[in-house]
């Protein structure tokens, strides 16, 4: 997920002209600000009010295609890029809790292997030096 926001960091502006959608959607739940959706717009030159997100699990089942069994713990973000007749459509989609672990342990053993200077690392810099 973090390399595919890495990627919209680095394109976002080249779809400048075109009309963007962003559609995240999360566990009903959640009432937190989606803050990956709110990454992915700024990196696409939207405001977080340009954001759909989508808590009904009916829409998540019907809609976004999320299985039954991850309505409860989940993460999905599409981005469709339009311009005209061409149309571009970017999904991601985190289902239960062992990804969000197995990212943890990966940045742990970056932090363990890399030689680091005493300061804050933007995770996005990890991903940038091949670390992750």
């Amino acid at each position: 997920m973090l390399k595919f926001m890495l990627m919209l960091e680095k394109s976002g502006p080249l779809f400048s002209d075109h009309q963007i959608k962003l559609t995240e959607s999360h566990q009903a739940h959640k009432t937190s600000v989606p803050g990956t959706a709110a990454s992915m717009a700024h990196s696409l030159g939207l405001q977080n009010s340009d954001i759909r997100s989508v808590r009904d699990p009916n829409v998540q089942q019907a809609e976004l295609h999320i299985p039954q069994a991850h309505l409860a713990r989940h993460a999905y973000h599409q981005v469709l890029i339009e311009d005209g007749p061409c149309g571009l459509k970017l999904e991601a989609s985190v289902y239960g809790e062992s990804p969000y672990a197995d990212g943890v342990a990966r940045i742990v053993s970056a932090v363990n292997v890399q030689k680091l200077e005493n300061r804050l690392y933007p995770i996005m810099e990890f991903i940038n030096n091949g670390w992750l």
